[in-house]
């Protein structure tokens, strides 16, 4: 191949190589833990691909080349790491209310089982051939990147996050907009991953990183209490009756939604009068 390979490749082979190792582990054994591990490695190898998307900007569609065999495979690991959420929120309820929830429980081992069949034969069903041709498309993207280009395409992609945070901020932050956030935080955080790793600035200071850490933790806290409540409304849709300690349950996830939400807004409030012009 013509061309250096720049450094940057290796940031991107680390994660990779990580990802495919927990990809390999689900194919033999399909866990959670690894599930989730694997949908990390694989967000940041979407992140990834839209930066080379953005410096290769005459290559039109560059991510749905690169990153559309593993779409089928990313939805299965977010159904995933949702029904852990669903479970880790359910088991904080319990110890706080000192409460179980045995048929409740018992539908979401059983939709817990099936969903991880399912997700199971995504992987077995995903080859290694899929995997090495990614690494090598990505490495063939990455040679003669020169540092400019780098540091201009980590900028644009931060810049346009903040844009979209600025229209959140002049809004209600709904579940819509809280998401977005989320997301917006998740993107901003890897692309200053980057640039450090490659030798640059990072665009904040090490306050403004410290708060959006802390923000992103409390909406993790706020979506996981927002999916529980969501799946027990879907839970008792079709139940004439629901008895009294369910009522319970689903009351105190509205009003600890109430609480989660309010502390989101007043650090969305804290952070964005920082960052935000």
């Amino acid at each position: 191949m013509k061309g250096k390979v720049s450094p940057i490749f290796s940031i991107f082979s680390k994660q990779f190589n990580e990802g495919k190792d927990a990809f390999l582990n689900l194919g033999r054994q399909y866990k959670g833990k690894k599930a989730i591990e694997l949908e990390q490695k694989l967000i940041f190898i979407e992140v990834f691909i839209e930066l080379l998307g953005r410096v290769h900007f005459e290559t039109p569609n560059l991510k749905f080349k690169l990153f559309g065999p593993f779409k089928d495979l990313f939805r299965g690991l977010k159904k995933t790491k949702h029904i852990k959420y669903i479970q880790a929120q359910l088991d904080f309820v319990k110890a706080k209310n000192d409460l179980t929830y045995n048929s409740y429980e018992k539908n979401l081992l059983d939709e817990k089982k099936k969903l991880y069949n399912e997700i199971y034969e995504l992987v077995v069903g995903t080859s290694l051939e899929t995997w090495n041709h990614l690494y090598d498309q990505v490495r063939k993207y990455c040679v003669d990147l020169k540092p400019l280009m780098i540091n201009t395409a980590t900028t644009q992609i931060i810049n346009e996050e903040l844009e979209y945070f600025n229209l959140d901020n002049k809004s209600k932050l709904d579940f819509k907009a809280l998401k977005d956030i989320y997301e917006g935080l998740r993107v901003i955080i890897a692309m200053e991953n980057i640039r450090i790793e490659s030798g640059f600035n990072p665009i904040f200071i090490d306050e403004v990183h410290q708060k959006m850490a802390e923000l992103k933790q409390s909406l993790l806290y706020w979506y996981q209490n927002h999916l529980l409540m969501q799946h027990l409304i879907y839970y008792f849709g079709d139940k004439e009756e629901i008895s009294k300690k369910y009522r319970g349950l689903h009351s105190f996830l509205k009003s600890n939604k109430k609480s989660l939400t309010s502390k989101v807004e007043s650090q969305c409030k804290f952070l964005f009068d920082r960052i935000l012009d």
